[in-house]
């Protein structure tokens, strides 16, 4: 009779001891039962206690799935491996409630014998019972539970779980709170106190996890939450850091590869972006957000026909839930394809989706289609429109692209030249000011007065051009060209004034960066 007692004991240490160190379960609870199942499968020809918890997780995986049948072959085939193990014969006991409640009391019965004081198989029982509707009932389980052991983290994970299905997370963070309390090592309770706040407060979640890696640096599910959280503050960096630590576990879902793509893609890292989003597809090719994400980035990475069809074949999925950015890729991908007209037909879409006081955005490629299309007017109008809405946010060099369009606008409508070279001016005299080590403010003005005085008749553009030339000589190689335009205006301009000495000086400069140049060459014939 020792003897038996004996190797009961042993058996049961070995249950918890391997059901504590199982990295299946983790991610069970952690909500990611893909990985999860492949990881039980494996387990299922391995010991006889290895094999018991595999199937009883895998019936629960199956159950919450609604495939009962299967759950109950599981449930039998762990208990049949490791009559020891209670939770199998708790999972028979759950599904028999649905039709048999005598025989499923008896199911819990068999259960308590393996040890009538574990607090984890009253609380496994109470959730059986609470999955069938039967609240009395696992409100008794749940007092046996605390009656054994009232300091049982499978309580306070119990009923935390509980309250957050009834929308109490507040409630719900402080049984996992004490969870941890009565368990420092209660894993899971560190990762649902997370989860709870990280919409909230966001640095508490941070906190709570980096306690937990601090003491298991291997908890692969801290990272991932970790990703979670850093993404949602788009903190895309840190995101990307911990999801690459996550995933080179080798443990990993679609949906993680969905999040994972998605940090890289918004941090800019649009190849990599790429890579992790042709792997999802290659596992789950109907799956809405890669489909998503697949042409955001051929967009991004300059595939336009291809991000083309399938934003095309995006659209035409049934009750596809779309949303402004969808449209504002699509209205990116026909403009580079040419079809303005549609483009701005999705950009506006995209503009009625979304609050264009929080998203300006979306007028600069509005300005960019009608400038394709030939609109100089109604670029103006949207780029200007912009600014506007950007308010301080506005960029030095969206004050540039703003007089680039006037400049364009005048170039082609001399009867309105004069007005859009004034704005023109006015909006590069603004980069200037903004960015004064920049030639770009002080060249554009350059050019816009010389558009104003093509005859170079006042010199308008003479003050410019001289001011520009000390910040291009700083790099003569890589501003040849502009420094050859500065030249060439000031070589022109003192010709013009008789100043021959002054011209042919500019003339040489010309040729000194330029030796073979032309146009340098045949002026300084004309200077006698």
């Amino acid at each position: 009779m020792r003897r038996n007692i004996y190797i009961l004991i042993i058996s049961l240490l070995a249950t918890i001891a391997y059901a504590d160190n199982n990295p299946g379960i983790d991610f069970y609870q952690a909500g990611e039962p893909d990985i999860a199942r492949k990881l039980f499968e494996k387990q299922l020809d391995n010991s006889p206690v290895e094999k018991a918890i595999a199937c009883y997780y895998l019936g629960e995986i199956a159950y919450n799935a609604g495939q009962l049948p299967e759950a109950q072959n599981y449930y039998k085939q762990g208990w049949e491996a490791n009559p020891e193990y209670a939770l199998s014969k708790v999972g028979e006991g759950k599904l028999l409630l649905k039709t048999d409640k005598s025989a499923a009391v008896k199911a819990f019965d068999a259960a308590i014998k393996v040890n009538k004081k574990d607090a984890d198989t009253y609380v496994a029982i109470a959730s059986a019972y609470a999955a069938n509707g039967m609240a009395t009932e696992a409100a008794a389980s749940l007092e046996n539970a605390r009656k054994y052991n009232p300091n049982a983290p499978s309580l306070y994970l119990y009923e935390g779980d509980r309250l957050l299905s009834e929308n109490k997370p507040g409630d719900a963070a402080g049984k996992y709170e004490q969870a941890i309390h009565f368990d420092p090592d209660c894993r899971i309770a560190y990762l649902k106190y997370a989860e709870v706040y990280q919409s909230v407060t966001p640095a508490l979640s941070v906190e709570m996890l980096q306690k937990v890696l601090a003491s298991h640096p291997d908890y692969l599910l801290a990272q991932r939450t970790l990703g979670n959280i850093y993404s949602q503050e788009g903190a895309y960096a840190k995101a990307i850091d911990a999801y690459s630590r996550y995933m080179a576990g080798g443990f990993y879902s679609v949906d993680n590869l969905v999040h994972y793509a998605s940090a890289l893609f918004f941090n800019k890292q649009y190849d990599e972006a790429a890579r992790a989003i042709a792997e999802g597809k290659s596992i789950d090719p109907d799956n809405f957000l890669l489909k998503r994400l697949s042409f955001y980035s051929a967009c991004e990475t300059g595939n336009y026909r291809e991000g083309l069809d399938e934003a095309t074949a995006f659209f035409n999925i049934p009750d596809g839930k779309f949303i402004w950015q969808d449209y504002l890729y699509y209205g990116r991908l026909l403009n580079k394809s040419e079809q303005y007209e549609q483009s701005l037909v999705a950009l506006q879409k995209a503009q009625a989706l979304c609050n264009s006081d929080t998203h300006p955005e979306i007028y600069k490629d509005i300005a960019d289609a009608n400038l394709n299309k030939g609109d100089d007017k109604a670029a103006i109008l949207a780029y200007t429109k912009y600014i506007e809405q950007a308010g301080e946010a506005a960029e030095a060099s969206d004050f540039y692209q703003l007089g680039k369009y006037y400049y364009g606008a005048a170039v082609k409508d001399s009867t309105l030249a004069t007005g859009y070279l004034t704005k023109a001016d006015s909006l590069f005299a603004i980069v200037k000011e903004r960015v004064p080590s920049s030639h770009l403010g002080l060249l554009w003005q350059a050019r816009t007065n010389s558009l104003m005085d093509p005859e170079t008749v006042k010199g308008q553009a003479k003050p410019y051009y001289e001011s520009c030339i000390p910040l291009l000589e700083k790099d003569k190689d890589k501003y040849q060209k502009e420094l050859s335009e500065c030249y060439r205006y000031l070589g022109y301009f003192y010709y013009l004034k008789q100043d021959m000495d002054s011209s042919r000086t500019y003339w040489n400069k010309i040729l000194d960066i330029d030796p073979g140049n032309k146009t340098a060459l045949e002026a300084l014939k004309n200077i006698k």
